[in-house]
């Protein structure tokens, strides 16, 4: 039940398609991000809770229009709907486990008592994310994390009951925390403008296009589309839409046997060869060397 994961796989709208159970909506990852292609998990979000800890290493963190620094032993919780990207920030392994849940888990039937008075403050005006650092403190972050995933990784008969209760003492933690602070803010305006281009770009991946034409999905001038994304993504416009197709490429190499001049007519390259360079330019190595070092490693 354990991924191990080395990609990301998302809908246009850069929301993350998960593998879950039809019965038990719970994705439990334990994994290297440098194993992720240029050592980044890239900017998606999901309806689901997250939860996260790092083994080792050290990652950036950006949270919406935020960056946190990540560090071995610390760990942290993500809310619904929250834009969100790892970057590994040390060149040693960046090893990190993570759950991401269905809030139904804890929160059970809509209406109760669970769902009504913990789980949905938390989903609406709960942070956005919190950090939790190694101190007695947070204590119960961790324990409970543990307890959870070494039942995870088991597998036993009724493993799905101490997965619900560890997680509900964390959720239960969380929202004793979110007490303390301020409501969370309802995603601004700037936040669903970003997702709507995010999904014009993925829905044209293959296609030409302009830092303009991107602007004009969501009626704003180029110069805000920039800030925009230099806000949300740390990225221009059209240095992103480049780092989307390398991705979508990595993914079609890894995944399917299609000729090398498919895949980078489908990404949006013109020509193999000005595909190729580009490739190379952002992972260090040619298509043709990334497939075969995925195919070894599998």
């Amino acid at each position: 039940m354990i991924r191990n994961p080395n990609s990301l796989h998302t809908d246009q709208k850069r929301k993350e398609l998960l593998e879950q159970g039809e019965l038990f909506n719970l994705t439990a990852n334990h994994g290297d991000i440098h194993h992720y292609i240029t050592d980044c998990i890239p900017s998606h979000w999901h309806r689901e809770l997250e939860l996260f800890l790092l083994l080792e290493g050290s990652v950036l963190l950006r949270i919406e229009d935020r960056v946190y620094h990540i560090n071995a032993g610390e760990g942290g919780f993500i809310n619904t709907g929250v834009l969100h990207t790892f970057t590994a920030d040390s060149p040693c392994p960046c090893i990190f486990r993570s759950f991401v849940f269905d809030s139904g888990i804890a929160g059970g039937t809509p209406g109760s008592v669970f769902d009504t008075v913990y789980i949905r403050p938390i989903l609406e005006t709960g942070p956005s994310f919190l950090k939790f650092q190694k101190n007695p403190e947070n204590e119960p972050y961790f324990r409970q994390f543990g307890q959870a995933f070494t039942a995870c990784a088991g597998e036993q008969p009724g493993y799905e009951f101490k997965i619900r209760a560890a997680l509900s003492e964390v959720l239960l933690f969380i929202w004793k925390k979110s007490q303390m602070l301020p409501p969370r803010k309802m995603p601004d305006i700037q936040e669903a403008r970003i997702k709507r281009m995010l999904e014009y770009i993925d829905a044209n991946i293959s296609n030409a296009m302009t830092v303009k034409e991107i602007a004009d999905t969501v009626s704003i001038c180029p110069r805000e589309c920039q800030r925009i994304f230099g806000r949300y993504l740390h990225y221009s416009p059209m240095a992103y839409v480049q780092r989307r197709r390398i991705f979508t490429a990595a993914r079609l190499l890894s995944e399917t046997n299609s000729p090398l001049t498919e895949i980078a007519l489908s990404c949006g390259f013109q020509t193999p060869s000005y595909f190729s360079k580009q490739f190379k330019q952002l992972t260090g190595s040619t298509p043709r060397e990334y497939r075969a070092a995925v195919r070894k490693n599998k």
